[in-house]
């Protein structure tokens, strides 16, 4: 049984990717960015370690119930948890979900340092974002990057460019749990405060 040590999940989002998708930050990361966006993501040590077939559930159950168009996997590292991933979004797929991914990495080094169980990943995945955040390039013009420097490549023929450009404005997400702990996504982290 494959598990992934997740650090934030968000079954319904509009803030990370096109469409309503359920977006899953995963813990761990080794590039130490001088400017990281999710700075608590970044140990490599458990957060919340689940299994893929929970989270498959969980994806099927929101897409029953929020009419989801895909998963979004940022992090952390998300390429650091591949073969986990790879189930996951081959599962996302079979059901119908695009995926989309964030890493820190350029796609061109992800083939060249060959992580473990990336060649699958990819195979599952409709959008790469890539490319480390950088605080002094904010991006302006494009949908979900957080800075400039950041490029999309389309594995698929799902989306094209024509998602990038953003229309009305940021979408930044609030939320208050039952405890009274309000997390934002979308600015492009998460905050807890």
């Amino acid at each position: 049984m494959a598990w992934l040590n997740v650090a934030a999940i968000v079954d319904d989002t509009d803030a990370e990717g096109p469409g309503t998708r359920t977006a899953i930050w995963v813990q761990g990361c080794l590039k130490r960015c001088p400017s990281c966006c999710n700075p608590d993501f970044l140990k490599l040590e458990p957060a919340s370690v689940i299994a893929v077939e929970q989270l498959k559930k969980q994806i099927e159950s929101n897409k029953e119930h929020f009419g989801i168009e895909g998963i979004t996997l940022l992090g952390g590292e998300p390429v650091l948890q591949a073969p986990g991933l790879s189930e996951l979004a081959e599962f996302a797929q079979c059901i119908g979900l695009s995926v989309m991914l964030f890493t820190g990495y350029k796609l061109e080094e992800l083939k060249e340092q060959q992580f473990s169980g990336i060649d699958k990943l990819l195979q599952y995945v409709d959008i790469v974002v890539d490319g480390e955040f950088e605080l002094d390039d904010i991006e302006q013009n494009r949908n979900w990057v957080g800075s400039e420097n950041q490029q999309f490549h389309y594995l698929s023929q799902r989306y094209n460019s024509a998602i990038e450009p953003i229309k009305e404005g940021v979408i930044i997400e609030w939320r208050i749990d039952p405890d009274g702990l309000v997390s934002a996504n979308g600015i492009p982290f998460v905050v807890k405060v």
